[in-house]
């Protein structure tokens, strides 16, 4: 009896260790030239030697992404086919590779580690898509290297998104990631993991917000 319970301790470290991936978290930063916040979403794994292969299975589960793009990697688009362009300005990738090296402040674009290529998968309707990520698409790095590594911080930026700071409402995202864990290339996967991008409160809901706090200070007083 004693036998078998030190084969399932070491069976539960053996897991323990080996579960790399532990979660999504979204870190946000507000940039001024262009009044809008923009999220940062990470995946956090629990070795430093762990890397990620891809995302993929995204899904908006409830609110609206409302990202926007400020690469122009196309410039203005005629998407009605008339002769005209009819979609101007702020029309860009999804893809990393139209940005700079570290990747535009203010745009919108999915990544795997940075520097580094991403692939989008056939998911994305199109290379200019704005708004939101397709329902089951996802992108991969085909050429996996340091890039890809958890490293000290243990987590790996996988996709950044902006929308404008005033009147946006919450958003929750899901994808499925994966993985290899350190000295092995069998991949793992995380199953669907939410992320979740706050609202902001429009002006009036502010006040409302700011008058009860008042009124309560009264009472308290």
């Amino acid at each position: 009896m004693k036998t078998y319970a030190l084969l399932g301790a070491a069976a539960l470290i053996t897991s323990t260790a080996s579960a790399a991936f532990t979660s999504l978290t979204v870190e946000t930063a507000f940039h001024a030239g262009t009044g809008r916040n923009v999220y940062s979403i990470f995946a956090n794994f629990s070795l430093s030697n762990d890397r990620i292969l891809n995302c993929f299975d995204t899904f908006n589960v409830s609110g609206t992404m409302n990202a926007l793009h400020t690469d122009n990697a196309f410039g203005d688009i005629d998407t009605d086919g008339d002769g005209y362009a009819d979609v101007f300005g702020a029309t860009g990738a999804w893809s990393q590779t139209w940005n700079s090296t570290a990747g535009i402040p203010s745009d919108s674009y999915v990544m795997i580690g940075s520097p580094g290529p991403v692939a989008l998968d056939p998911g994305f309707t199109g290379p200019y898509v704005s708004g939101s990520i397709a329902n089951l698409s996802g992108w991969y790095d085909s050429t996996p290297s340091s890039q890809n590594v958890a490293g000290a911080t243990l987590k790996i930026k996988v996709m950044q998104i902006a929308r404008l700071a005033a009147g946006a409402v919450e958003y929750v995202g899901r994808l499925n990631v994966g993985y290899a864990a350190f000295g092995t290339t069998t991949p793992l996967f995380s199953g669907n993991v939410s992320y979740t991008l706050p609202g902001i409160p429009a002006p009036g809901a502010l006040a409302l917000l700011g008058m009860a706090g008042l009124a309560t200070r009264r009472r308290r007083a």
